[in-house]
């Protein structure tokens, strides 16, 4: 063997090698592995319902096995740390919203990643905003009746909020109408909806998904929505923004699909193609209409300033509503 034919085989040789080793190119991926969608809500809730209808539809359109990990706590920050310091290969993603990326950011001191560098975001699919609920046989029916009834308390009304989503929208209502209720935290939507059911505080806001099977089955009434446009999945209802002027609709849940920095854009492009085929199929279109939400279909770059918008409308937020940063 000539030295160099023997220089030409090594070569070749750690070619091979070095693609063996590689992450999984764009055809291979996701192969037959395992892809752990990491979520920061409990299971039953309204994310989880999006969570598991996307990994159930990425696995029929792209193969492997999708699977959700709800990682609850911290507002949603145990499962953001674990997707950004997951190895960037694409098989540990995150189901997140803005809310919890760009508001989480502003509302807490010490986050343990640095959402504009440790994650990217790959596209998003949907829009959730929150809308207020009273109890279903409650004399409220407008937000005009809320108000006043609010006023009437001076002060003694309660509220409840499980995110900083509730939280920041129900402050910037309360200040622009001029009058204060005293906040009950939750960990979870669910149970604050359970209280407001019950009468043991006066009044939620609370993600559209979750909150539109309540209505239907009964258990709360909604009266607006926070979001700065009406929702096509409730044309009926009113936003905040038509009946006080408060404008919440940057700091609404813009849903998508995140993972560790680093991560091939081969891989997040394959993504997000096949992310947006399954959100503008009538089949999603209809199911996530259903569920309260809009469907959102965009590019990545679109979503990544939709991020970038809702990173600065937070910090705004925080100010307005005088959130104390934790």
């Amino acid at each position: 063997m000539t030295k160099r034919f023997f220089t030409f085989a090594c070569a070749a040789a750690a070619l091979t090698l070095t693609a063996a080793l590689a992450p999984a190119s764009a055809q291979q991926y996701p192969g037959d592995r395992v892809v752990r969608i990491q979520l920061g809500f409990t299971a039953g809730g309204g994310a989880d319902i999006l969570a598991r209808w996307y990994a159930e539809k990425l696995q029929k359109a792209l193969g492997g096995n999708f699977i959700v990990e709800n990682k609850v706590g911290a507002s949603g920050n145990i499962a953001l740390d674990a997707a950004a310091k997951a190895k960037p290969d694409g098989y540990t993603l995150l189901l997140a919203s803005t809310v919890t990326t760009a508001g989480n950011a502003s509302v807490f001191k010490q986050m343990p990643l640095d959402v504009t560098k440790d994650i990217v975001p790959i596209i998003g699919f949907a829009e959730t905003p929150f809308v207020l609920a009273v109890a279903p046989d409650s004399p409220i029916n407008t937000v005009a009746d809320l108000t006043a009834f609010l006023k009437s308390k001076g002060g003694k009304a309660t509220y409840g909020s499980a995110t900083t989503s509730a939280l920041a929208s129900t402050e910037i209502y309360l200040q622009k109408v001029g009058v204060k209720a005293t906040q009950v935290g939750y960990k979870t939507t669910a149970a604050a909806i359970q209280d407001v059911t019950a009468k043991q505080i006066d009044f939620a806001f609370a993600d559209v998904v979750f909150a539109t099977g309540q209505a239907k089955q009964g258990r709360i009434k909604l009266i607006a929505n926070a979001s700065n446009v009406r929702s096509p999945a409730l044309p009926n209802l009113p936003t905040l923004k038509e009946v006080t002027g408060a404008e919440t609709g940057d700091i609404v849940a813009l849903w998508g699909l995140w993972t560790a920095a680093g991560t091939p854009k081969e891989i997040l492009d394959k993504l997000a193609k096949a992310m947006n085929e399954i959100t503008k199929s009538e089949e999603t279109q209809k199911f996530l209409i259903g569920q309260g939400a809009t469907p959102f279909v965009s590019t990545p770059e679109d979503y990544k300033k939709k991020f970038e918008i809702a990173l600065k409308a937070w910090a705004n937020a925080v100010k307005i509503a005088k959130i104390e940063v934790q």
